[in-house]
């Protein structure tokens, strides 16, 4: 089973980076079909089997043979990693597939925001409605069993879990945003290279999805531990005298899969630490 979802995830992963390939273009995801990006030359199918095509063609097109971007096979590996250890986590079942989805669109998301600096609001939103309505399905199985406990009732945890999410984003925003304002006033000057805001709406939008799937706790910790996630990518900007304007959403991401999967020992040895 764990090999069969292995697979199915690299095929997913393959869809995943045409959604990041064309979403940002306006390119229908049915037509034209796979194509190379450097010479537009259509991909006989197996130029285009997830993972192994890129090891037997070596890294380049069979055609210009310019180089294929590592982000097409990363991005499949990725998604079939996940689907394993979701499998190893949940078995098959709504939440496996809650979650799958879930983490399909942090994957598409994140090397979007990578690409081009840009969040796409609309999958933000989308995770927010397909969220919530997994919660809906969960809360309606739960009434029919009769084995629900209305403070961990799916839909409600889902709904405060959005509010934190927005909340804490929202008003770090806010903040961020008074900060760099009287900045620049105090600088005169009229941006930071080329930027006035601290966190993005998009970023903001993107914690309140967090907390559809991951509740009030998955929103507070991936808030808190992402900026760690990006601290070293912002030494190592200052060091080599890069931009220090950084695509944010990304370590977003990290955190959420890091809590997802470790959050409870996360806590537990925090606690551990702090009692002594």
């Amino acid at each position: 089973m764990k090999f069969l979802l292995f697979v199915i995830g690299c095929c997913v992963g393959s869809f995943l980076n045409s959604c990041i390939y064309r979403l940002p273009q306006r390119i229908s995801l049915i037509k034209p079909r796979s194509s190379c990006p450097h010479c537009k030359t259509p991909l006989k199918w197996y130029e285009n089997v997830p993972l192994l095509s890129f090891i037997i063609l070596r890294g380049r097109c069979s055609h210009c043979r310019q180089r294929i971007s590592l982000r097409y096979p990363f991005v499949e590996l990725i998604t079939a990693v996940l689907f394993v250890a979701l499998y190893q986590k949940f078995g098959i079942g709504m939440s496996f597939f809650a979650s799958a989805f879930f983490f399909c669109l942090l994957i598409v998301i994140s090397f979007i925001d990578i690409a081009y600096h840009a969040i796409p609001i609309y999958l933000c939103f989308l995770g927010i409605v397909v969220g919530l309505g997994f919660s809906v399905a969960k809360s309606i199985i739960l009434v029919r069993q009769w084995v629900f406990n209305i403070y961990n009732f799916p839909l409600i945890t889902a709904i405060k879990g959005m509010i934190v999410g927005f909340g804490l984003a929202y008003l770090f925003k806010f903040f961020g945003d008074q900060f760099i304002a009287f900045y620049l006033a105090v600088r005169k000057k009229e941006s930071i290279e080329g930027e006035k805001e601290s966190l993005g709406l998009g970023d903001v939008d993107f914690l309140g999805m967090v907390g559809v799937f991951m509740g009030i706790q998955g929103a507070v910790m991936v808030f808190f531990i992402a900026p760690f996630l990006a601290l070293f990518y912002a030494l190592l900007a200052i060091i080599f005298r890069r931009s220090h304007l950084i695509p944010y959403l990304p370590y977003l991401s990290a955190a959420s899969v890091v809590v997802f999967f470790w959050g409870n020992h996360i806590v537990r040895y925090f606690f551990k630490f702090l009692i002594g």
